[in-house]
């Protein structure tokens, strides 16, 4: 599962997301900078990197199965 939490540390805003365009969403409507971060079953955790308001936010774990997926 991935979480993605926004932050706008002037106003003190912070909020995490399970879905993209929402914490997009709010970047947009509190001027604010996010993260992205992959949490696994079992309760470990890597940070991925920030979110790009535009373009894509793909990210790749080093070390891990990756899984070809159509949807």
């Amino acid at each position: 599962m991935k979480q993605y939490t926004v932050i706008n540390s002037k106003t003190g805003y912070n909020e995490t997301f399970y879905n993209l365009p929402a914490a997009k969403k709010a970047m947009k409507e509190n001027d604010a900078t996010g993260h992205i971060t992959k949490v696994f079953s079992n309760g470990d955790f890597v940070p991925c990197g920030e979110i790009k308001s535009k373009g894509s936010n793909k990210t790749f774990i080093a070390n891990t199965r990756q899984i070809k997926q159509n949807y």
